[in-house]
């Protein structure tokens, strides 16, 4: 059962991950500190503030030899995102845990990606993922991917993304979807929705996320203030955090490092969220000493995961699935046949068909 949202171990093994071919040493520690900050962030607003929204960005890339398109974070390390949900399939298996759920997440996520290869301005997306069994650790709130194909100040596009966090049911997340995506009715359990996401076109009643969000039926408007209030305050202490990580600190000193920040955070929640008046300065580095000691004595409460790797579920289910994507030759991660055709996702035809079926067999007896 996965315990924390946050584990702490992740961060020491990635940051010190060997450096990737063609990249200074320089540029891609300061990438991975960036992300160390941002999954902080998000974290904290998602666990501990219990916010509705928040806000990142993918660019738009090209593979230099094969002119490939592909979907970059630019707090990541250089390459596709779906790297990521190729190691998540490949850490869970490892460990003899279920991959179900990855595996759904790295094919929607690949759709998503092929359907945006040709994309213009103010293309949406809409990707629901539900939460997973609460027998592996997870909660009882969804998230909805919206997002917007933008242009940025250069002109070069990139995928606007709001994370909408809610607790809707897959009967509620059904009503919705349907309207974007007619076999959303048929969907019944958390994969169908990640593997399947939506692109949508813009039409006269849907032009932006704000619209998608009304369509859903939320009443709250869109609004990261929390985290404009909450960055400047905590950065200090974020910075302890990753200094330690560079340092290689023990697990031990990690976690009451976190525990810190997640306690401080806690105890001015009204403040970030705009249910008290009183000003606070931000921490200053002789402050940072003393929040550690006073807020990292005792561990808060556990925050339970309600999302799995991602992001991010948005095309048409197709019964038939036909792959559209190209395969080479490689080791595959769910049945780990040696040197056959694997896609993407580094999942053979086989165990790509044997997905699919699962989920067509279940959805024509729903």
């Amino acid at each position: 059962m996965r315990l924390e949202a946050y584990t702490v171990g992740f961060d020491p093994r990635n940051y010190h991950a060997p450096i990737p071919d063609n990249y200074s040493q320089e540029e891609i520690l300061e990438r991975r500190k960036a992300n160390i900050r941002e999954n902080i962030i998000r974290y904290l607003g998602e666990y501990r503030l219990g916010v509705k929204y928040d806000e990142f960005h993918y660019n738009f890339e090209q593979d230099a030899e094969s002119g490939d398109f592909f979907l970059s974070s630019p707090h990541a390390d250089p390459g596709p995102i779906l790297n990521i949900y190729r190691k998540a399939i490949s850490y869970k298996e490892e460990r003899g845990l279920p991959i179900d759920r990855e595996v759904a997440e790295c094919l929607g996520f690949q759709k998503l990606q092929e359907g945006l290869a040709d994309a213009q301005e103010g293309t949406l997306i809409l990707w629901v993922s539900p939460p997973g069994p609460k027998a592996d650790g997870y909660g009882d709130h969804s998230f909805t991917f919206i997002g917007q194909v933008v242009k940025d100040p250069e002109g070069e596009k990139r995928l606007r993304i709001i994370p909408y966090r809610n607790v809707l049911s897959l009967e509620e997340h059904k009503e919705y979807l349907k309207y974007f995506n007619k076999d959303a009715q048929f969907f019944n359990k958390d994969t169908h929705f990640l593997a399947n996401p939506v692109i949508i076109e813009q039409s006269e009643a849907i032009q932006t996320p704000d619209d998608i969000i009304s369509f859903i039926g939320e009443t709250e408007r869109f609004n990261i203030e929390w985290r404009n209030k909450l960055t400047p305050l905590i950065m200090p202490l974020i910075g302890g955090f990753i200094q330690l990580v560079r340092e290689k600190a023990s697990n031990g000193e990690l976690n009451r490092t976190r525990n810190a920040i997640e306690n401080y955070v806690i105890s001015i929640r009204p403040h970030l969220l705009n249910q008290e008046t009183t000003e606070r300065n931000n921490i200053n580095i002789e402050q940072t000493d003393v929040i550690f000691d006073k807020f990292g004595r005792e561990a808060p409460p556990i925050a339970y995961g309600s999302c799995g790797s991602s992001a991010t579920t948005l095309m048409e289910f197709h019964e038939n699935s036909e792959k559209n994507w190209e395969y080479s030759h490689g080791d595959c991660v769910v049945c780990g046949e040696k040197n056959t055709m694997v896609g993407p996702c580094k999942i053979c035809k086989s165990c790509e068909k044997t997905f699919d079926k699962q989920d067509s067999l279940q959805l024509k007896s729903a």
